[in-house]
């Protein structure tokens, strides 16, 4: 299962507050995919601010957070930490 370090669930629920979600809203993480170029294909992992899981996502609270993980993503990111880095341009998070 994702693991999810407090300050990284600190973040988010920052970034909640100041989106104005509602209270009970999660974090989504889900898969995006496509083509940059002709023939270059990328592989991204989104963060979204959602009310609730979409069928078939993981759904699991750490600190008091809501995290839904698309299904697609939960064995690849099993036995993995979503944390927080920081270094001279600020804070951004990080799979580890």
């Amino acid at each position: 299962m994702l693991t999810v370090t407090n300050k990284a669930a600190s973040l988010l629920k920052g970034a909640k507050t100041a989106e104005g979600a509602p209270q009970d809203a999660g974090i989504r993480l889900r898969l995006d995919s496509g083509f940059k170029d002709p023939g270059e294909v990328f592989v991204d992992i989104r963060l979204a601010i959602s009310d609730g899981p979409k069928s078939g996502d993981e759904e699991f609270e750490q600190d008091g957070l809501r995290i839904f993980v698309e299904d697609r993503l939960v064995e690849p990111l099993e036995d993995h930490t979503l944390d927080v880095q920081e270094d001279n341009d600020g804070m951004r998070l990080v799979f580890r």
